[in-house]
C-alpha cells in the first residue's frame, strides 16, 4: 500500500512540474514587415506594446523582408532568407500569397499584424506550449561579428528542428523613400541572424555570423525555439548578449 501511495504521489509531482514549465514557456510571435510597407509601423508600434504589457511571457521577433525594396526604399534589416520562410509559412498555412504585416503566433496561426484586437485575444486565450523539451541557453559568447551560443534540451526526438537567432533591441530609421518617406520608423526586436537545425544533439553549440553595420553599441538578446511538425513552436527560451 505504502509503494502505491509512494508512486502515486512521485507520478502526480512529475504532472505538477510539467504543468508548470508548460504554464512558464512563453508565446513566440513573429511578425513579417517592411519599412517599405506603409501598413506595417502601426504593426511594429504593436509587438512593441505587447512586448511591454507581457514581458518574459512573450517573445516578440521582427522579421524584414525584402519584397517590397523595389518601391524605392531598400529596407536595411530586410533578407530574401526572411521572405523565404515568410513563404514556408504561406505553404503550412496554405495561403496563395504572403503580405505585411503579418503575425505569426506559435507557428500555428496567423493574423494581420496590426490587427490589435484579435492578437490580444488570442494572447489571452489558451495559448500556451503544452509540449515543451526543456530547451535552455546555457551560454552566450560574443567574438567580433560571431555569436556562440550553447543550448540543451532533454530530447532530440520531440523535436523536428531547433531555430537559433540573433535581435536587435532597437533602432531607428530615417526613411527617405519610398511609402514611408520622410517618417522616423523604429523597429524593435529586429533578427539580423538566424539557423535552424534539423538534426542535433541533447546539448551543443552553433555559430551565428552578425551583419557588419552592427554597431557595439547595439543591444543584442538571443532566442532559441523548437518547432514539432504539424503542432507549430513547442519550447522557447530567450537571453541577453
Amino acid at each position: 500500500m505504502m509503494r502505491t501511495s509512494y508512486k502515486l504521489l512521485l507520478l502526480f509531482t512529475l504532472l505538477l512540474q510539467v504543468t508548470l514549465y508548460a504554464q512558464n514557456t512563453p508565446t513566440v510571435i513573429e511578425l513579417f514587415t517592411s519599412q517599405g510597407c506603409s501598413s506595417c509601423p502601426p504593426a511594429d508600434a504593436l509587438l512593441e506594446e505587447i512586448k511591454q504589457k507581457y514581458g518574459d511571457q512573450v517573445i516578440t521577433l521582427s522579421y524584414h523582408v525584402d519584397y517590397w525594396d523595389y518601391i524605392g526604399w531598400k529596407d536595411p534589416f530586410a533578407t530574401k532568407g526572411f521572405t523565404q520562410k515568410q513563404y514556408t509559412y504561406a505553404e503550412k498555412f496554405r495561403s496563395r500569397s504572403v503580405y505585411t504585416p503579418q503575425a505569426v503566433i506559435n507557428g500555428r496561426s496567423h493574423y494581420t499584424g496590426s490587427d490589435k484586437a484579435t492578437i490580444y485575444n488570442v494572447l489571452n486565450s489558451d495559448n500556451k506550449i503544452a509540449q515543451p523539451i526543456a530547451l535552455t541557453i546555457t551560454k552566450t559568447t560574443q567574438n567580433g561579428n560571431t555569436v556562440a551560443i550553447d543550448y540543451k534540451t532533454n530530447t532530440t526526438t520531440d523535436a523536428n528542428e531547433l531555430t537559433f537567432a540573433v535581435t536587435i533591441n532597437e533602432k531607428v530609421t530615417q526613411v527617405k523613400r519610398g511609402e514611408n518617406r520622410n517618417k522616423t520608423l523604429k523597429n524593435t526586436h529586429i533578427v539580423v541572424a538566424e539557423q535552424t537545425l534539423q538534426r542535433y544533439a541533447s546539448n551543443g553549440q552553433i555559430l551565428l555570423q552578425l551583419p557588419d553595420w552592427i554597431q557595439s553599441t547595439d543591444q543584442l538578446s538571443v532566442v532559441a525555439y523548437a518547432t514539432k511538425s504539424n503542432v507549430g513552436i513547442i519550447d522557447a527560451v530567450t537571453a541577453s548578449l
